[in-house]
């Protein structure tokens, strides 16, 4: 049939297929957040906090005396011997390389300023010869995990384009649990009366594809306020305990653009573009340990609770066509459509335990040296409710599998001045058994970072720079498509932090 016969009988059907795309609810979501990734996302977390704590790995479990324990092993808040505030403001810098078609793109200098750290520490000394020396209550925010970084992917004659996804899943009988209800009110797909089928430019002009471009920004992180308790009997055993009460901001969202051969008659281009935003807010409690049997030796333990988080999650999906000629009985020559999933009801979700063991060996004024160990089974998150997710929480218990993380760290005092350098490891949460695109997802993170400190009187100054590559990743470009996907090789993180503290 030829085109022109198909736009006239897009013509005389469009009232009929609106009023069944509406009664249909068109404009569902195609994929709901709560999945077992977006589980995994939110049950990681890596070295954050002060510039002293990150520029030793985050291996203070054992050391102390850090306002970055209240997040680990409260019990090293009783090694304070003063009161101390602190913040530490932070500048991340992300860069990624993406794998598209045998292309590589890159993109750097994404920047974003946040504060990784802002802390309060009371110190209460009861000046006695045995038993409890002091008590100490400490409040502080403590950043837990980032997740800015952006990607892009272009090329400048595609395989595959968007409308073949929402033309098989218009023709899967399943209207409107997808997207298909947008690119029917944008004229991006029409329907044949003849052949009972939906259909768009692109099949008519023998698939022949145009360029094709697409840029995803990812946004977010997890804060924690920590309200922390800590005692320290005899100088040489601590116990502490800490609530937690974190703040999840994640957003996502891709700006996808497709631009027709020349030689097309009708559609000239098209965008689609999704965002979507999750707020959570978790609690969990922890307790920990330390001992030190020798002024040289200390051993640190602690255990921290599953955190227990409401999401609220926020979809908003917008599509545009531009033609050379209107495909319209109205007339115009560019459509807009849009439309914002109501989440009415949140769904919640239950991380991990994590168990931790720590030890350290402080060399009198010359230093320390400092490994943290933790144990985190990834299998054990869990969507509520559970009878609503029986499949997501089944994959979660497949795919994925305990992982341990080691962190290191060493500092060398002179004088007033102090170099320190360190690492994690951070284990990969991907069962071997993993059916992902890329098997490089099955290796770990590291971490590599350094700083330098300097403490006065009652004051100190920490600066610090950690380095974190992630593991390769997969995107698809489409839900329907799966062999179109693109990589991203790696998400490089640069984090740059300067902490000032002052002790009274």
């Amino acid at each position: 049939m030829k085109n022109e016969e198909l736009r006239i009988k897009r013509m005389m059907s469009m009232k009929k297929y609106v009023i069944i795309s509406i009664l249909l609810g068109a404009f569902q979501v195609q994929v709901l957040a709560q999945n077992p990734y977006d589980a995994l996302l939110f049950s990681r977390h890596y070295a954050g906090s002060t510039a002293r704590s990150i520029a030793m790995g985050g291996a203070f479990g054992a050391l102390g005396g850090d306002v970055s324990v209240l997040s680990t092993n409260p019990a090293g808040l009783g090694v304070f011997r003063s009161s101390e505030f602190t913040f530490s403001p932070t500048v991340n810098i992300s860069g990624t390389q993406a794998n598209f078609e045998s292309i590589t793109f890159s993109r750097r200098n994404d920047t974003r300023f946040i504060f990784n750290n802002l802390g309060y520490v009371y110190n209460r000394n009861f000046n006695r010869e045995k038993g409890l020396q002091t008590f100490n209550f400490g409040i502080a925010y403590n950043r837990l995990s980032d997740f800015n970084h952006s990607a892009r992917v272009s090329t400048p004659s595609a395989s595959s384009s968007l409308l073949d996804e929402f033309v098989m899943y218009a023709n899967d009988g399943d209207w409107g649990e997808h997207y298909e209800g947008l690119a029917w009110e944008t004229y991006a797909i029409d329907f044949d009366d003849d052949e009972e089928i939906y259909f768009n430019d692109f099949m008519f002009e023998g698939y022949r594809y145009g360029e094709l471009s697409r840029r995803t920004n990812f946004r977010g992180g997890i804060g924690e306020y920590a309200f922390s308790v800590a005692f320290n009997f005899n100088h040489n055993l601590y116990v502490g305990a800490t609530l937690g009460i974190q703040d999840i901001q994640y957003g996502e969202a891709y700006n996808h653009v497709e631009i027709t051969p020349n030689d097309f008659e009708f559609l000239n281009s098209f965008t689609f573009r999704e965002e979507y935003n999750v707020t959570g807010t978790g609690v969990n409690f922890k307790a920990g340990v330390l001992y030190r049997p020798i002024p040289l030796l200390r051993f640190g333990a602690a255990i921290h609770t599953p955190t227990y988080i409401w999401m609220q999650p926020d979809l908003y999906t917008v599509m545009y066509t531009f033609w050379n000629k209107s495909p319209a009985p109205e007339g115009g020559t560019s459509f807009m459509d849009d439309a914002r999933t109501d989440f009415s009801e949140r769904y919640r979700l239950s991380t991990p335990w994590r168990y931790m063991m720590s030890a350290a060996a402080v060399i009198g004024t010359l230093g320390a040296v400092s490994t943290e160990i933790e144990l985190v089974d990834f299998s054990q998150n869990i969507i509520l409710p559970e009878d609503d997710y029986l499949t997501d929480n089944s994959d979660i218990s497949k795919d994925f599998k305990a992982a341990v993380n080691i962190k290191s760290g060493l500092e060398f005092r002179l004088g007033p001045v102090s170099f320190r350098g360190g690492f994690a490891f951070y284990g990969s949460p991907y069962h071997n058994n993993f059916s992902g695109e890329i098997n490089d997802m099955l290796k770990g993170t590291m971490s590599y970072s350094g700083g330098i400190g300097f403490r006065r009187r009652g004051f100190s100054i920490d600066g610090a720079y950690s380095f974190t590559k992630h593991p390769d990743r997969a995107h698809f470009l489409y839900d329907y498509l799966y062999s179109h996907s693109y990589k991203l090789l790696q998400v490089n993180a640069h984090k740059a932090i300067l902490t000032l503290g002052f002790r009274f």
